[in-house]
Order: C-alpha cells, then structure tokens, then sequence
C-alpha cells in the first residue's frame, strides 16, 4: 500500500463513519488518532475535549483533547489541524506549528495565573478542567505533580520541508516535548506496525561513551550480554529528551500505576550522588544493537534502548534536574548497568518479531522478579490471547441485516493486525477479506478488557486509563486460565463478544440521546450503567446470551432497560461529581459502591426476557467438554505436525545445556520417536512434553 492509497482509504473511512454516526470527520479523526497513538504509547488515557476559547488580550486558547501521563509526570494537550481532503493536501508549517502549540500554552497559563471564568460560563467543562490543571501543576516545583508539558499535532496535512526542528523552549519552568503526527506519519507507523525506533549517540549528550565489560555466554546464544557503568547526568539527559518512551511496556504500566519517588534514591541524589554507585541496584537494558569507539573500550550508540528494570531511578534522576533538587552535581553520580543486545537487523520478519518479543519478554519477567512487578503486568504476552485469537478465526457470527453470508469478529492480539493481513492482497480480495472481516467487527485486547470488566461489575477500573484496567482485568483471566483453563471456549468467546456488543450499541445509544450533554461523560456512564444492570440481576436468572449472539444486537428488552438505567447513571454521577470531573470520581471504589446501593427497579418486561442461569450453565459444561476434547486432539495433532526432527533438536540443546533431568530430555527424545514411526503422541503424552517445555522455558531456554 502507497501513502497515497492509505491517505484516500483513512479520509474515506472518516466521512463514512461520521455520516453513520451522526457526527463530523474531524472528530473521526481526533478519535482515530487518539486510539492509534495510544496503541502504540505515545499517549496514555487520552480524553477527547474540544476547548477554544478567547482570553485576556483576545488571545485564542484552544486544543482538542488532554491526558495525564504519570509515568513521566507530565501534562499532555492535543490539537487537531484537519484539511478533510483525500488526494492533495495543505502543507503544515513552522509558523502553524507555533500558532496551534501557542493557543495549548496559552490555556495552561490562564489556568495556573489567570481566572477562567472572566472568558466563560460556570457550566463550562474548560472552568473544571483548568482547576484540575492549576491543581496538579501546584504553585512551586516542590508541590507540583506536573515535571513536563507534552504538546502533540495531529494533522492530516503534509509536513512542510522547511519544518528541520519541533524542539521547544522551557515553559513554566519545565521542559516541553512537541510531537507532531501527520498522516505520512501514522503510515509509516501503521506499515512497520512498530513503534518508533529510538536511536541516539552519546556524544548527543556529552558523554563521550560507557564504559563496559563483555560476558562470554558460550556458543549458541544470539544475544550479547555487557555490564557497565552510566554517568547518571546522561542516564537523566536521555530521560528528559525521550521520556517513557525508554521504559519498557511492563516497566512502564507499573510506573504508571504506582510509580511515585523513592525517598532513598532521592535522597542520595541530593545528598550523597558519589554514593550512588554503591547504593543503587542499577539498571538493566535491552537495545536491538549497539556501537563502539574505535579503540572498543566504550558504547557510543544505542539502537532501541529499553530499560526493563531501574524505570524508577531513571525517572528520580531526571527529576532531580527538572526540580533542581541535584544541588552537588551529577559529575560523580553513576550507575550500575546491565545491557542485553539483542543483535537484531531493522527489517524483521513476524517470525523473528515475535522471538524478539519473546526473548525481550522473559529477560523482563527475570529482571523485575525481585520488584513488585505481577504477572498481570506482562498480560499483553498471555497465552489467552492466541486463545482468543484462534477461536476469533473459526466462530463465524451468524448472518445479520439481509447479508447472506457470516462474518468473524476478528481479535486483534497484536497491533494493526488486521490492516497487516490486507497489505499484500489484489482490490478483488480486500473487499472479500472486509466483507468476512467487517472494520467493526475489529477487537483489540484493552476493548475486550474495558467491556468484560464491565459485565464483572468492576465499571470504577474500566474507567481508569487503559493500562490499568488492562491489568486489573489480567488478574481475573490469569485465575481462570490456571484453575478453569477449559472455561476459555467457543461459549465463552461468544458471550466475550456479546458483551462487546452490548457495551458498543449502548454507548452508541447514548450519544443519540436527547439529554446526554454535547462532550459528555459516555466512557463512565457506558461500564457504571452495565455494571449497575449485572448486579440486579437475580443470582437464578441471566440475561439472554444465545440471542445476542443470534441477533448480533441487543433484543428489545436489553435495549430499552439500558438507556432508561443510563440516564440515571447520568444523573447520578453528576450529581456525585458536584461541579468536578466525572472522569476523577467514576474511579474510586467509593462512588461504585455508593451506585450498587442506589435504587433502582428493573421493568417488568426486562425480568421477562432474562432466561433460567440453570440453561446457561449447561451449555456452559457443554462447550467445556467439546473444548477439552478438540484442545487434547489439536496439540496431538500441532505436536505432530512440528515434526521429528523438531523434537530432535529440541533433545539435543537440553541435553547440551544440562538444564532438566536425564528422564526429561529421554521423554522428548521418546516423542521424537514416536513421531518418526509417523505414530500420533496421546493426549497424556502431550500433557507431560508440556510440562517439560514449560520447565525448560522458565530456566531461560527458548523454543526453535
């Protein structure tokens, strides 16, 4: 695909979406963009806002949506310059660039010195908003929760040439990142299905390299191992430019989530940086590859640097510098290293991705074993998706609306996946791929997260930002996949998206409804109103699951009962919001509490329609055997397929290594026979290979 076709089909796909919404291209577009860039971490949370407003002096303060970014302490604007055309498009330039990041500037600062109400009604959510800014960026750096500003564009305009350097100027005392994402942009982002390659010498950064000492690791191993010792003015100079965007996923989330300054390593920073070394545990890396001096004493270059341990000292050094609390300097302040090179080529195939993911995934589940890291925090990787994605290829949804054919809700457990999958294909079989594979029948993993936490009544989690929820709904799938493996069937994908399609219709049911407020509060009413309705449910009844499904909608009952209980959800978290956000309160415990015990009575006509849980579950037990019995048939069959030789090699590099017992290694060297007499493994025999597998894996060897 072309930037050309790519730029024709996202403009097509924003007029058709706005004509089928009700709504216009331009909010197609933020909410397009918003989602892609969150995808890929460049955003967290983002919520969509459109403010323009004129303040003192006629000054125009204006954006298109916010986020909080709290593993890098920052506050994020976003505006949209949006041209709505298909073929040939304006040209984005400097003086644009600084008008539209002016009119973000102009509005934080009215929020922290001025007063907002002089420019709008008190009914305004800009009025809110600017009080929860003034609030989080304090009155002083040592109050403040804000460190930085980021500042993006999303444009579907052409980048002018002229534009050479986005940098900007400190602004309240704070360092400003400016990221702006064009069309072009999102292509290459979308054609790589990566995430921008950091890439960066050191000499950038006046350090003149790092010293280091190489491991031998023996024959075998693809990757190289190197200890060293960071200038910790450099280690905070690259935090400052890059940000997060350092810090691995897993690292990242937890960060996010419960990343607040150690006191120890700040208080070595300020008052003992020459101790650091010997206090610190340091920090571990993994970079596709890396660069040399000439002489080979130091490491010049890094490709790729992920820190998948020491997020947090990073980040405290960094601060340190942005608050000025480094009061003796860094100039003897340095870290303990440990760096993974993964020796990687910039084109890779999907094979080779997913063993980069995997080597990457394991040496950060090993580094963090030590640290409050849980499993949830590295769910992305979860077998449960490739469950999912599996059953996603071969549960056809029933035909609906006059279409004579089925279509597949198609799980996305990696990505731009289903973009990927039409690249290579002629017109003729994109539009048969799209009519079997409808863009709306497209679920990513946190959207499956978000509309099953909702029906587990857990709306206050929904509510956070996606990486939190993600995690918290981790730890309910990781349960049921270590005790109820089973569980995870045809039935339960069925009802999986029956509960995304109840979550999409009724959020879609809300923006259609006369009292719900231009830019109101959907993301929280949509999982409170579903969660209120679980729970008043009788324990002996459901609702109708297999209709859902039959219908792929909701039944008229269903339909009716949420809109009227939604409207309720909007009054009441109104009223508890009192004047604040909406988004703040709907996450704690205590307003989901208060709302389980709010009254309310469900319509006679809803009771009706809700069908005995005693049918429920038998078809549950049903799907549970059928799917007990097909999984033992298919790993007989996947392990056979993967043939002798497979196994062979296997054998082989445990017997090498020496990481498993001799009756282990005998084992696979038994399947590799059996194999080769062209006989079938039992399912028993499958179950034990695995178990070696799974021991072999966790001592750090990784399957061919």
């Amino acid at each position: 695909m072309t930037i050309e076709e790519y730029r024709e089909q996202f403009i097509e796909g924003l007029r058709f979406d706005a004509e089928h919404e009700g709504t216009d291209p331009e909010s197609q577009f933020i909410n397009k963009a918003l989602e892609q860039l969150e995808d890929i971490g460049e955003l967290n949370d983002p919520m969509p806002m459109s403010i323009e407003i004129k303040g003192r002096r006629g000054r125009l303060m204006s954006f298109d949506a916010y986020a909080y970014d709290d593993a890098d302490c920052a506050l994020c604007l976003i505006t949209s310059d949006f041209s709505n055309q298909k073929t040939e498009s304006e040209t984005l330039t400097n003086s644009r660039i600084n008008e539209i990041v002016n009119h973000m500037e102009n509005f934080i600062d009215e929020s922290v010195n001025g007063n907002m109400s002089d420019y709008c009604d008190d009914s305004d959510p800009a009025i809110i908003l600017a009080r929860e800014f003034r609030k989080r960026i304090g009155k002083s750096m040592l109050d403040t929760e804000i460190l930085r500003f980021k500042f993006v564009i999303i444009s579907d305009k052409i980048l002018s040439k002229q534009v050479k350097n986005v940098s900007r100027d400190n602004f309240l005392d704070r360092p400003v990142e400016l990221n702006v994402w064009t069309l072009e942009r999102f292509f290459q982002s979308f054609e790589t299905n990566t995430s921008e390659i950091i890439e960066f010498d050191t000499s950038e950064f006046n350090c003149d390299g790092i010293q280091y000492l190489k491991a031998d690791l023996g024959e075998g191993v693809k990757y190289d191992a190197y200890m060293g010792i960071v200038p910790g003015k450099f280690l905070a100079d690259i935090y400052l430019k890059y940000g997060s965007k350092l810090l691995q996923g897993n690292v990242r989330a937890f960060l996010s989530v419960r990343g607040k300054v150690n006191k120890g390593i700040r208080n070595t920073i300020i008052n003992s940086p020459k101790d650091f070394f010997t206090y610190n545990n340091g920090i571990a890396l993994v970079a596709r590859s890396v660069g040399f001096s000439a002489d080979h004493t130091k490491i010049v270059h890094f490709r790729d640097p992920q820190i998948i341990n020491g997020g947090q000292t990073t980040a405290s050094l960094a601060n340190a510098i942005i608050k000025r609390e480094d009061k003796n300097g860094m100039d003897n302040l340095y870290v303990p290293m440990k760096l993974t090179v993964l020796n990687i080529e910039d084109e890779m195939s999907e094979d080779e991705i997913d063993e980069y993911n995997a080597i990457t995934r394991k040496i950060s589940e090993c580094a963090n074993s030590q640290n409050a890291v849980s499993a949830a925090d590295f769910f992305s990787n979860h077998p449960f998706h490739v469950i999912m994605e599996k059953m996603s290829r071969k549960v056809m949804a029933p035909p609906v609306n006059g279409k004579p054919y089925q279509t597949i809700w198609f799980y996305e457990r990696s990505r731009g996946k289903w973009d990927q999958e039409q690249m290579k294909l002629t017109d003729a079989q994109t539009k048969l791929f799209r009519e079997k594979n409808p863009k709306n029948q497209v679920v990513k993993k946190e959207k499956l997260a978000k509309c099953l936490n909702s029906i587990y009544m857990n709306p206050n989690q929904v509510c956070q930002s996606s990486a939190i929820n993600f995690s918290r709904f981790a730890t309910i799938i990781d349960d049921m996949y270590e005790k109820h493996r089973d569980d995870i069937n045809e039935e339960f994908f069925k009802k999986s998206i029956d509960s995304v399609i109840i979550f999409d219709t009724l959020d879609a049911m809300i923006g259609k409804a006369s009292w719900y407020p231009k830019g109101g509060n959907k993301a929280q009413i949509t999982p409170y109103t579903i969660s209120k309705l679980m729970t008043l449910i009788p324990k002996d009844k459901d609702l109708d699951w297999k209709t859902i499904w039959q219908k792929q909608t909701l039944y008229p009952a269903l339909a009716e009962e949420l809109i009227k209980l939604a409207y309720v959800t909007h009054k009441f978290l109104m009223q508890e919001a009192n004047g604040g956000l909406v988004r703040t309160i709907s996450r704690t415990q205590k307003v989901w509490d208060d709302f389980k015990k709010y009254k309310y009575e469900l319509s006679d006509q809803f009771l009706a329609s809700l069908i005995s849980k005693e049918e429920t579950k038998s078809e549950e037990q049903a799907a549970k055997r059928a799917h007990k019995f097909n999984s033992e048939i298919d790993n007989s069959v996947e392990i056979f397929n993967l043939g002798a030789d497979y196994w062979y090699k296997i054998y082989n590099d445990l017997v090498k290594s020496s990481i498993l017992s001799y009756g282990d290694c005998a084992f696979v060297k038994g399947i590799a026979d059996y194999i080769n007499k062209n006989r079938l493994p039992t399912p028993a025999q499958c179950k034990r290979l695995m178990k070696i597998v799974a021991k072999a894996e966790d001592k750090g060897y990784l399957m061919p």
